[in-house]
């Protein structure tokens, strides 16, 4: 009502400010029952009120105008209204009047309950921005959020609910696509309504947690085992307001804004959210434990619970395990606490600590997940320095009990060293190296597998690099160890407390030689992805790279000798799938731009000009598929670069591998054919089909893994009868195939065999292995002219290694030169023409082996052009190196068309006016050493100048040694360093035994009286007298030892002929089994190698496998271990009935009896045992036991064919060897039965007794002294007498890198009294096998009795006296028998009805034939003697002399270690500690059943276990 007085103007101001902050509005919001106001008016008057307060401002607005329409807006008829338009405006009007009455609201606590919970109503509708009235409610959340009207909810009764709901409406609302500013009004909101909160509401807490899984629902689902909510319960757990599926179904790369709303709230709300969050993860823990379980009926159900209510309590069993549901509960908790350490890890600082104890749970499952759990969360953020306690606790997990804890923490390490580089990390790396060794098999599988899964970022600047911190970290001085002694601790070095990143790396190479095969394949495939990643870097010649990861072919490669079918199998899937896959590069690329440029050529043009771009098309395809094959030999060089010597000479023994399985495939493929499904043509033997498909299946299945599997599946396929495999198969190891056809018939072979019908997809897992031996992967007719490309441009440095596979490409597979020999020729032409070709030119001298290898089994299809022909004559007269004029010449010799006028042109040149020193007269000596072998017959008119030439230059001494050299330890010199003299007396001997070889065949070696006496018997003299020829003795001493290498392995190839080897007698063969122990390392090595090679092709006698087992005291433990390999796969291939290795027993007894070193003394006795007991670690199984015994026995049945008179140290050695054949027996449970059959033996060497009165009296009388017993019994423990904890390889091996140039073997060692014969068993027993007992060595050559000194034999002494030992036996006549006759009688007993049926020492297999045998030797079961090759450890006490060969020095003491020094005084031997100094046990040595030969296939095809040895 209006006044009647008009104001002052003062008033009329204030009554005009006045009339502006009031609510101008007076229209009626509320109506009577019956009579209500019509929606459009109503909405008309609710916006009007709405414009009108949205201008008031809250601090100036007269609060009493808005008194009654305050109190209308909470009518009934408002908040229900059923209009969307009405309630929202109600709500928009509602929230301004909460903001201009803040901070009291107009309101009684129920009325403002019905407010919000119209608010709540109305912000659903954010949901739909296409609502009319969607800006309404933006501006509802807008006002909530600025005003912090929420906050009145707390004074609210029953406010939890609207609190709940609020929660979960703002979640659901939460969009990806929504707009940013709601999503950031609703958290501030939610933010408003905790911090005003006194205690939270359980299920809000749930709620909030809850949207911490939106980022991991891949995981939570796993946890549940089905598509469950991402982490929010389900409607069970929760009631309602929880079963919103809106909610759980977002999918987003980024964040949801649920999920990032949650963050925000925790991150502002840290104290309460802390508070709130451990409670929860407290409970959680709590419902899982046993003793919980009788309160969970009324207990917490929060939404972390599952699904379905607990059963009958009462019907529970009751345990003290977590129950599966439990541990489902503990998951997620564990999965909440790693998200909500990426988001806000300050509200996990009271969950910390309780993490810390379950890492010290009794309960293994709880010890998981807190091991998986801070794993995933120290992999961000810095939980080492906000919880240095726990982070402690965790890296002491490492040595868990449990292996699933310790293979759990391995993962989360390396994980953690991939994504970190600060101390965190680099404290894990010490742990994680010995991981990989751990005991348990699925830790170190677990730590392969993580390994593989590194980047090459991480492996080469965090592991491999120097100077990283995970390789300069020492962990010594991080922990406070002390680096001085302490109670009897050695000190510690820096070596050994750091380098722990490459120590992970070296641990992991060793995986591949693991026991457990699954470990073997993960790390060898580890390692072989590293180095795939690392090849670029290999390539350019990172030096840096090379030197961190150059060494993995290598280490894998390695496995090769350990002669198992498993890792024979597994290496060819390495060796083809990542070393040098079969598909690299893929063809299909190639294929591809090939179809798309053919394409593109047959849209452009027509007629002549379509056949122009159609040749231009062909060779752009052409120069793909030669760029294709360039980058595959570029791959195959760098590999082959990057080996080791022993790698390389394994790999390469794979194309000779793939030569004998093409043979014996080709006749299983027609026997398959024969076999025609089974459905077998008639006229044709269905018996003798069937036998020889099995036979060849047989011998197949023999070389892989599973036999019975492999048998099955190969039928299988033979049952198949797929003749277009047949054909594939054949175009794979055909040398007429180039790559691209090899590589497609292998995809289609294994297309068809998986897409066959019935159970032939089996059929693969043996085909495929054979598939990659057979095939031309590696030797391939599409490789050569790269190589040669390669060696002619020496592009990446790749030149030397090119003409190296060219080499042995010539020898192994010369078919492949056939389409590229014209390649070579030009190489050849280019390499004599050049001018800076010269003496350090090597390449040129590859090419030229390789084109001779090629020329002598394909002389026909070597070019004959003249320039080719100059070329070579040219190399046979001026070249340097002089073995290319040798390569020049043969190449010559086998292809020439006109050879002779080659020949005698070369000789005349070669003879004439010869003067020693001139320019090429090195070469001239190579060309005649050739000529005599290659064209004897046009060297017959020169050859008494030929034969003046050789001795002029041999017998004479041009640069006598000085005393400095006599005096000097070295006796090899490189090379590179020997001088020209050397190297002409070396050719020389080549010229004098080439021309007997050349004559051999045809008879007139043998009669060339004088000739050939005086050639033997020069070499013998070389041999005996350490390759001095003159009594001045002015020999250097480098020549000696190159001198007497080269007489003795040209002994071995004299041997080659029969009529030649007869006439090296047994006392010959002696002397020269002896260079076998030589003191030069380099000597024995180069003998003992030929002696292998050519035994190992069946030139030789059987007599020379004696020479290997003379090896037992090698101190070059790499070398040892190789023979004992190559030993044991020689008898996988030897036939049961050949029993040559048996019988040599006999011969090896003979060989020791007449050793210089031999004496009868306990102490000598026992030394020499160790000859025979290596001889039965790799001959000896439980089948042919028996027999060895038996030819031990009747050896003594015999007297000594080399000193008829004096036949008692032949006795002495026969019952030693049956002394310790009988505890070989014992040790390994065998038993000896009594051999049946008869034992031949060697006339020469074994003479009948002369009466029956004499063999009665040598046969009851006993020769070994007493106390040798003990002796052998240290020797040989007894398995009864305990066994100790195996060692492992790495902790005894020698590594091949300590093997000196010219390791010098150690020699025999005495005992200083009969204590230490007692003290080295009770070592053994305490597992001391480097600190047993003590004895000391006499220094020099060991003397004839403990109590005699050997002293330095004069100048005067002649040269057989000092070959040999100290050591002399009394009345032993070294006197040949006096028989002529070339043939061997027959040895019998007098008086006895038993004969002896004469072994000829010419028996050998013919090398004609070829027999599938059983794959690799086995070696022994549970032999702890010693092991294999690869697994062998050596430690041996008192080593055995490898023989010095006559320079023994006053007062010096050689000891040679196997690998690792020793200190004075201080003996580890494996065999005196019952042989439980091992690496691995390896597997039962039963007699091989070797299959029928191969019958019309020429060549050896069998597997090859040492191929070094078997194919030099």
């Amino acid at each position: 009502m209006a006044r009647s007085s008009r104001p002052l103007a003062g008033d009329e101001d204030e009554q005009q400010t006045s009339s502006e902050n009031a609510l101008q509005f007076h229209e009626p919001l509320s109506w009577k029952a019956g009579k209500p106001i019509s929606t459009g008016t109503l909405i008309t008057r609710l916006k009007a009120l709405s414009k009108e307060l949205v201008a008031l401002e809250q601090e100036a607005v007269d609060r009493d105008s808005l008194a009654t329409p305050a109190k209308e807006l909470v009518s009934v008829g408002l908040l229900q209204h059923k209009d969307n338009g009405v309630k929202a405006y109600t709500a928009c009007c509602l929230a301004d009047m909460l903001r201009l009455h803040a901070p009291d609201a107009p309101y009684t606590a129920v009325q403002l309950r019905d407010i919000f919970e119209l608010f709540v109503r109305q912000l659903k509708g954010l949901a739909d921005a296409e609502n009319p009235y969607y800006q309404q409610y933006l501006y509802l959340l807008e006002s909530l959020a600025s005003v912090k009207s929420v906050v009145l909810i707390s004074d609210i009764p029953n406010g939890e609910a609207i609190t709940l709901k609020i929660f979960t409406t703002f979640f659901d609302l939460a969009k990806p696509d929504g707009p940013k500013n709601v999503e950031y009004q609703m958290t501030d909101i939610l933010i408003q309504l905790i911090e005003e909160c006194n205690s939270l509401p359980t299920e809000v807490v749930d709620i909030i947690v809850a949207q911490f899984f939106r980022v991991n629902q891949t995981a939570l689902q796993n946890l549940t085992g089905k598509k469950a909510k991402p982490g929010v319960p389900d409607a069970k757990d929760k009631g309602a307001g929880m079963a919103e599926d809106k909610q759980m179904k977002l999918v987003s790369a980024l964040p949801p804004p649920a999920y990032n709303m949650a963050k925000s709230i925790c991150n502002a709300s840290v104290d309460k959210m802390a508070r709130h969050i451990c409670q929860y993860f407290s409970e959680v823990i709590l419902d899982a434990s046993p003793s919980s379980r009788a309160r969970k009926t009324g207990g917490r159900h929060t939404s972390m619970s599952p699904e379905s209510d607990l059963d009958d309590l009462d019907a529970e069993p009751a345990n003290h395990e977590p129950s599966a549901e439990d541990l489902q509960e503990l998951h997620k908790a564990h999965l909440l606490v790693k998200e909500l350490w990426k988001a806000c890890p300050a509200v996990l600082q009271n969950v910390i600590p309780q993490l810390e104890q379950e890492l010290l749970a009794e309960n293994a499952e709880l010890r998981i997940l807190a091991t998986e759990t801070i794993g995933d969360m120290a992999l961000i953020g810095n939980f080492g320095s906000s919880a240095p306690v726990t982070w402690k606790a965790w890296i002491g997990r490492a040595n868990d009990r449990s292996n699933i804890v310790r293979s759990k923490w391995a993962e989360a390490a390396i994980k953690i060293i991939r994504e970190r580089s600060d101390l965190m990390a680099v404290q894990l790396v010490e742990p994680v190296a010995g991981k990989l060794n751990d005991l348990d098999d699925r830790v170190r599988l677990t730590a392969c597998i993580s390994l593989g899964e590194l980047d090459y970022t991480t492996i080469t600047t965090k592991l491999g690099a120097d100077l990283s911190p995970f390789n300069t970290y020492d962990t010594a001085a991080a922990t406070g160890a002390s680096t001085g002694k302490a109670k009897g601790k050695s000190k510690v070095t820096e070596e050994e407390t750091s380098g722990w990143g490459k120590k992970i790396l070296h641990n992991l190479g060793e995986r591949v030689r693991d026991k457990k095969f699954s470990v073997r394949w993960e790390g060898m495939f580890c390692l072989a992805r590293m180095w795939n990643m690392a090849y670029p870097d290999i390539l350019s010649g990172n030096e840096v790279v090379m030197n961190q990861l150059g060494w993995i072919p290598s280490k894998i490669l390695d496995t090769f000798y350990i002669n198992d079918a498993e890792v024979n199998v597994l290496l060819d899937h390495v060796l083809f799938g990542s070393l040098i896959p079969v598909n690299y590069p893929p063809i299909e690329k190639i294929d591809s731009r090939i179809a798309a440029a053919d394409k593109q050529t047959n849209g452009k043009s027509n007629g002549k000009g379509r056949e122009k771009d159609a040749a231009e098309a062909e060779k752009a395809k052409e120069k793909e598929i030669q760029e294709g094959d360039k980058i595959r030999v570029q791959r195959l060089l760098v590999l082959v670069r990057g080996l080791d010597l022993k790698a390389k000479k394994a790999l390469f023994a794979v194309p000779l591998r793939q030569i004998s399985y093409a043979k014996v495939m080709d006749v299983f493929l027609k026997s398959c054919e024969d076999y025609n499904g089974g459905i077998i043509d008639d006229g044709v033997e269905e018996d003798l089909v069937k036998k020889a498909l099995h036979k060849f299946i047989e011998w197949l299945s023999q070389k892989l893994p599973d036999t019975p599997k492999a048998k099955e599946n190969l039928m299988k396929f033979a049952k198949l009868h797929d003749r277009r495999c047949y054909q594939l198969i054949r175009f794979c190891f055909s040398p007429d195939s180039d790559y691209r056809t090899v590589v497609r018939a292998l995809k289609e072979i294994k297309k068809r065999i998986t897409e066959a019908p019935g159970s032939a997809m089996t059929i693969m897992e043996t085909l495929t292995p054979l598939l990659y031996r057979v095939s031309q992967l590696i030797y391939n007719k599409s490789h050569v002219p790269h190589i040669v490309e390669f060696s002619r441009t020496d592009e990446y440095s790749l030149g030397a290694v090119a003409h190296e596979v060219l080499k042995e490409m010539s020898s192994s597979n010369p078919a492949v030169f056939k389409a590229n020999v014209k390649a070579l020729s030009d190489l050849l032409q280019e390499q004599s023409l050049s001018k800076s070709y010269g003496a350090a030119d090597s390449g040129a001298v590859d090419t030229l082996k390789a084109c001779a290898g090629f020329a002598k089994f394909y002389p026909k299809d070597m070019p004959q052009e003249r320039k080719l022909l100059d070329a070579l004559v040219n190399f046979s007269l001026t070249g340097k190196p002089p073995a290319a004029a040798k390569h020049a010449v043969s190449i010559l010799m086998y292809s020439a068309n006109r050879k002779v006028m080659y020949a005698s042109d070369l000789l005349r040149a070669c003879v004439k006016n010869f003067k020693f020193g001139e320019e090429h007269f090195l070469t001239k000596l190579a060309c005649l050493s050739q000529l005599v072998l290659l064209a004897p017959d046009q060297c017959e008119d020169e050859s008494k100048a030929i034969t003046t030439i050789a001795k002029g230059v041999l017998f004479k001494v041009r640069n006598p040694a000085t005393e400095e050299d006599q005096e000097s330890l070295k006796e090899w010199v490189d090379d590179e360093l020997l001088d020209d003299e050397c190297k002409a007396k070396l050719l020389a001997l080549r010229i004098l035994v080439n021309r007997l070889r050349a004559n051999a065949g045809t008879g007139a070696g043998t009669g060339a009286g004088t000739t050939l006496e005086s050639v033997m018997t020069l070499l013998i003299k070389l041999v005996n007298n350490e390759g001095e020829l003159f009594p001045e003795k002015n020999t250097p001493r480098s020549h000696q030892s190159r001198l007497r290498l080269l007489a003795a392995q040209l002994l071995l190839k004299l041997s080659y002929n029969k009529p030649y080897e007869e006439l090296i007698t047994p006392l010959d063969f002696n002397r020269l089994a002896c260079v076998a122990q030589d003191n030069c390392f380099e000597v024995r090595n180069g003998f003992v190698s030929k002696v292998k090679k050519y035994l190992g092709t069946n030139r030789l006698a059987p007599r020379y496998y004696t020479i290997l087992f003379l090896m037992a005291y090698e101190p070059v433990a790499e070398a040892k271990n190789e023979t004992i390999t190559w030993i044991k796969a020689r008898m996988a291939r030897m036939g049961p009935k050949d029993a040559v290795m048996e019988v040599v027993f006999a011969r090896l007894l003979s060989l020791l009896a007449h050793h210089p070193d031999f004496g009868t003394m306990v102490d000598d006795l026992a030394d020499f045992a160790k000859f025979i007991l290596f001889y039965l670690k790799a001959v000896a199984t439980e089948e042919n036991l028996s027999m060895i015994y038996h030819v031990a026995q009747r050896v003594k049945q015999f007297r000594d064919g080399l000193s008829k008179e004096n036949s008692e140290n032949l006795y002495y050695i026969s019952e030693l060897a049956q002394a310790v054949v009988r505890r070989y027996a014992d040790f390994h449970h065998w038993s000896i039965q009594i051999w049946p059959g008869k034992i031949p033996l060697p006339i020469k060497l074994f003479a009948p007794m002369t009466s029956e009165e004499m063999s009665r009296d040598i046969a009851m009388k006993t020769f070994l002294p007493e106390g040798i017993d003990t002796k052998l019994d240290s020797l040989i423990k007894p398995r009864s007498a305990g066994r100790q904890g195996k060692k492992r390889k790495s902790d005894l091996a020698a590594p091949s890198n300590r093997t000196p140039p010219s390791a010098t073997p150690a020699r025999k060692r005495y005992k200083t009294s009969p204590s230490a014969a007692t003290t080295l068993p009770t070592a053994s027993r305490e597992g001391a096998a480097a600190e047993g007992a003590t004895e000391k060595r006499k220094p020099g050559r060991p003397p004839k009795t403990p109590n005699q000194k050997k002293k330095r034999p004069s100048a005067e002494v002649s040269a057989s006296e000092r070959r040999r030992s100290g050591r002399a036996t009394k009345n032993v006549k070294y006197v040949e028998d006096d028989g002529t006759s070339d043939s061997e009688e027959e040895v019998s007993l007098n008086d006895d009805s038993e004969s002896d049926v004469e072994m000829e020492d010419g028996d050998e297999v013919s090398d004609k034939e070829a027999s599938p045998e059983a794959s690799g030797a086995e070696a022994n079961d549970e032999a702890a003697l010693e092991e294999g090759a690869e697994e062998q450890a050596e430690a041996e006490k008192p080593k055995r002399a490898a023989r010095g060969v006559g320079r023994p020095r006053k007062d010096t003491v050689v000891a040679v270690s196997s690998g690792r020094p020793k200190r004075k005084g201080v003996t580890a031997t494996a065999s005196a500690n019952g042989g439980r100094k091992k690496a691995t046990s390896p597997a039962k040595n039963k007699k091989v059943e070797v299959k029928k030969r191969v019958e019309e296939e020429g060549g050896d095809s069998s597997e090859l276990s040492d191929p070094p040895s078997e194919l030099d």
